[in-house]
Order: structure tokens, then C-alpha cells, then sequence
């Protein structure tokens, strides 16, 4: 082996190396973070963040601090730098404790440390990754519900068109691609349990970043499936009746991690002439938060006869977005 080709290997590895610093930096740091902010005075009090990937190496944290008996809210924003990602921003704690602070971080391994400066105080951060589960999070389907996809068998769902289910089986779970699937079964009222796992696409934004969606019987209502953790909530993110209704909370967690949808559907009701007398209202716990309280449709589209009528369809968008442990419990009027 010549002298140029032993200085292009060590080039080579050297920045494989840094790469994959870069990398591990960023699956580490994004995620739920806890912990404590200390005044050098001798004040203390907790602090949040929710740690969100932008995407190129570019980092922003949405930050939550207990000051005074009140939460306030700041943001920090910065980049890999190393193995490393380093932060910058500012909180406004109010006129009464001193206005707004600067603060300074980094993000080293599931260590996040830092300084904050402002008028009447200074001090350091210290915060620790927490691993955030839903309290549904594998739930057994109870006696008399009907399994959907227990990690194993596709059979229970169907192209549009009725041919197979051509989504890819994964250990325990499906992975969205070759078109969207409904169920082959038709429902009426029911309570549903989804958990589902969007992939981390840090560098895609809006709609692109890990989308798929559940249509509820009537195929008026989307209930969106997203990447939404520590974005705005709006009509398009996780959570949403799409183009409808926006979720009552941000419920989210970070994407690569599985969460949950327990939906509670009535669904359209018709006279004997098929006008619709009742919209579909539907309930939905999102990673067990309540995000949609009986909400009825907005959309009349809802038909009384049609092959999506009754049926559940999980959408595919593009992206490569799992779903595990489907089970449905229909109403006992049904």
C-alpha cells in the first residue's frame, strides 16, 4: 500500500469518525429533558426542555421554568460542535424577577449543563434525559375486543381495492409502504387502541416530516399522525382532526419513540332517505392526554353507503411510520 493511499484511509476514517460524532451527539440530545436551575443567591427551581433536532446539525430547545410560583417559557438554539451541541437563548421570567435572562448550554452524552445571566441573578442549569411512556403504552386488548394486528398477522387489513396487505412486517409491528390499508371488517361505534412510531426525519419539515394518518368510518376524519414534538400545534400536526381542529395539547413525544391513540368513534347516523342526521364525534387520548373531547365532524362528506364507509384506513404518505398493537372494542348498541 503506497503513502497516498494510507493518508486517504486515514482521511477517510478520520472523518467517519466525526460523523458519526455528529450523529450520536444528535440521537442523544433530542428527547424530554428535567432538572434544576440554582441562583449563585441560593434560589432554585425546576426547569424542562423538550430537545428537538432542526435537522443539518442545527438544535433548538423549548424550555419551561419554574420561577416564582409560574412557569415561563424560553427557547436556545445552536449546533453540533463536536460531540457536542452548544446553545444559546433567553427566557422572560417577568418585570418582577428581573426580565429576561440569557442562557448558555451544552449538551454532552444525557447531560445537559449551562449558565444563566440577568439582572437580578445569575446561576447554572443542570437537567437529565428522561424517557417519557404513555400510560396506555401496550395495552392488552380486554375480553370481546376484536385484535387488528397483534405484531404478527397483516391478514386483518386490505388495499382499497381489496388486494393483500402490502405493508412490510416488521418484529411486532407493521411499517407503512405500497399504498394506504383499511380494515376488511366494517364497524360501528367502537373504541380503538393504536400505537404507532414515526421515524426521525430531522431534515424534512411540515407534512414531510414522518406523516401517515387514520381515517375514522366515513372517511371524513383524518386523525393526522406526525412528527410534532416541539413544533406548534395547528389544523396539519400530530394529533389533529386534519384541516379541522387542531389538538388541545401538544401531547408528542419525540419521534423513534412509540406512542398512543385511544379514539372513541360514534359514527354518522342516516335516516331512510341517507341524509346524515349525526356527524361522526369522536374522543381521542393522545400518549394519554385528552386532545379532542366529543368533538363532532365539521365535514360532511360522510356517506351511508360506499366501501370506506364503516371501515378504518391507516394511511401511507411516504413515510416510513410503524404501527403495533391495534385492537378495537365496538359498542355494545352496535
Amino acid at each position: 500500500m503506497n503513502r497516498s493511499m494510507n493518508i486517504a484511509t486515514v482521511l477517510s476514517f478520520a472523518v467517519s469518525l466525526v460523523c458519526c460524532g455528529t450523529a450520536f451527539a444528535a440521537i442523544t440530545a433530542m428527547g424530554n429533558w428535567e432538572g434544576t436551575w440554582y441562583g449563585d443567591g441560593g434560589t432554585e427551581g425546576t426547569l424542562s426542555a423538550q430537545v428537538v433536532d432542526e435537522g443539518k446539525g442545527d438544535f433548538r430547545a423549548l424550555l419551561k421554568a419554574d420561577v416564582g410560583g409560574d412557569t415561563h417559557e424560553g427557547i436556545m438554539r445552536g449546533k453540533v460542535v463536536g460531540d457536542a451541541i452548544e446553545l444559546k437563548g433567553t427566557i422572560d421570567v417577568g418585570a418582577a424577577f428581573g426580565g429576561v435572562y440569557e442562557l448558555w448550554g451544552k449538551i454532552v452524552g444525557e447531560k445537559f449543563t449551562g449558565r444563566f445571566a440577568g439582572a437580578e441573578d445569575q446561576g447554572r442549569v443542570e437537567l437529565k434525559k428522561v424517557l417519557k411512556k404513555s400510560p396506555t403504552l401496550g395495552a392488552e386488548p380486554p375480553q370481546g375486543a376484536i385484535v387488528l394486528f397483534d405484531g404478527k398477522d397483516l391478514s386483518k387489513w386490505e388495499t382499497k381495492d381489496g388486494k393483500p396487505n402490502p405493508w412490510k412486517l416488521l418484529v411486532g409491528a407493521m411499517e407503512a409502504g405500497g399504498g394506504d390499508i383499511r380494515t376488511k371488517q366494517e364497524f360501528g361505534d367502537f373504541k380503538l387502541h393504536l400505537e404507532f412510531m414515526i421515524p426521525v426525519m430531522e431534515d424534512a419539515r411540515g407534512q414531510g416530516r414522518g406523516n401517515s394518518g387514520i381515517f375514522l368510518p366515513g372517511n371524513c376524519e383524518e386523525v393526522q399522525v406526525l412528527d410534532s414534538f416541539g413544533w406548534e400545534t395547528d389544523k396539519g400536526s400530530c394529533g389533529a382532526l386534519y384541516d379541522q381542529k387542531p389538538a388541545d395539547v401538544n401531547a408528542s413525544l419525540p419521534p423513534g419513540e412509540w406512542q398512543t391513540y385511544d379514539i372513541t368513534c360514534l359514527v354518522p347516523r342516516f335516516d331512510e332517505k341517507g341524509n346524515m342526521t349525526q356527524k361522526t364525534i369522536v374522543t381521542i387520548l393522545h400518549n394519554g392526554v385528552l386532545i379532542h373531547d366529543r368533538f363532532p365532524a365539521k365535514r360532511q362528506t360522510a356517506r351511508r353507503h360506499g366501501d370506506d364507509n364503516r371501515r378504518i384506513l391507516l394511511q401511507d404518505h411516504g413515510n416510513p411510520v410503524r404501527f403495533r398493537n391495534i385492537w378495537l372494542v365496538p359498542a355494545v348498541s352496535n
